[in-house]
């Protein structure tokens, strides 16, 4: 469903087109849903918190990441249509600007990966805050922002590198794997 804007589908209809034959959308969409989620838990949990001073700057940046994920959504069915268009003109148009255009429509796609990667990074932190500093009642939900945050990093750092598995010491991989750590290791202290 490239093109369109799955970010505005019920969430029946966007499960639908996981689950279609299509081959966008798929991963690196559901990462940036799982992260959009998790930023969403977040700034319920710091909403919730009245006596915390600092939860009303917590809600507001757990926002901004939400709604700077919500469109990647879609950018990320988008890149990964244009990065499977790319390879299979591969066959169909050999020549001087292919390798080119192959590794511009890869190293987009890597780009928007790295953008949820980070994004996920930024809302695990904000998790563990909230479940140190918010009400006590609100931790579960902050651990289930950490662990939908963990996994949205993980799968993005995971793109990242197959996007870019012939761009050898490109920094993108370095700074989407740092993310992934540290998405798990946020998760980790948090505990299960």
């Amino acid at each position: 469903m490239p093109g369109d804007d799955l970010s505005a589908l019920p969430v029946q209809g966007l499960l639908d087109e996981l689950a279609s034959e299509n081959p966008a959308p798929a991963g690196g969409s559901a990462a940036a849903v799982a992260v959009a989620m998790a930023a969403a838990l977040v700034e319920m949990g710091a909403r919730r918190s009245p006596g915390w001073a600092d939860a009303t700057g917590v809600a507001a940046q757990a926002r901004t990441i939400r709604t700077r994920i919500v469109p990647l959504v879609q950018a990320d069915a988008d890149a990964y249509a244009a990065s499977l268009a790319a390879l299979a003109a591969i066959e169909d148009a050999p020549g001087p600007g292919r390798d080119e255009a192959i590794a511009s429509a890869l190293a987009g796609a890597a780009d928007i990966a790295l953008e949820i990667a980070r994004a996920g990074t930024d809302t695990a932190f904000l998790a563990e805050l909230v479940a140190d500093r918010g009400e006590p009642s609100g931790r579960d939900d902050a651990q289930a922002a950490a662990v939908l945050a963990e996994a949205g990093t993980r799968v993005a750092a995971a793109l990242v590198a197959a996007n870019l598995v012939t761009a050898e010491g490109d920094d993108r991989e370095t700074a989407a794997s740092s993310c992934a750590r540290s998405a798990a290791m946020v998760r980790g202290r948090m505990g299960e």
